[in-house]
């Protein structure tokens, strides 16, 4: 699987969490273990998650697709395999770091995941206090 494959996915996530957000009804936003009152008092704060995590998702994806685009594996006749960089990005230097972008793209997915599993375990809580 290559990582332009995933680097689509993302965007997509990231287009996807953005939409509904902006939109703020549709399935993301009705729960069956919750009120009609309770779900009425969740959206806002559902829509600022969705757009975080949309947020967190557009921005994963932009780190992630610069690192492709700017960086190439190379494989040396002795097996040793390097990075090799296509360009640099000269107002703004610490982005021609593979590292920093590597690390930058992990704890926004990172933050994503968080996201997305605090809004289930939020929802999951509050639904069992109807119960």
């Amino acid at each position: 699987m290559s990582s332009v494959f995933l680097d689509s996915f993302q965007l997509i996530v990231a287009v996807y969490l953005l939409f509904i957000a902006i939109r703020g009804d549709g399935q993301m936003f009705h729960f069956n273990n919750l009120t009609k009152e309770q779900q009425a008092q969740v959206r806002t704060k559902l829509r600022i998650l969705y757009a975080a995590g949309g947020l967190f998702a557009a921005i994963d994806f932009a780190l992630s697709a610069l690192r492709t685009s700017m960086f190439t594996e190379a494989t040396a006749a002795d097996g040793t395999v390097s990075l090799v960089q296509k360009f640099t990005i000269d107002g703004i230097p610490f982005l021609n770091d593979y590292t920093f972008l590597s690390r930058a793209s992990t704890v926004f997915t990172v933050l994503l995941v968080i996201t997305l599993f605090g809004i289930v375990i939020w929802l999951v809580r509050l639904g069992k206090k109807n119960q």
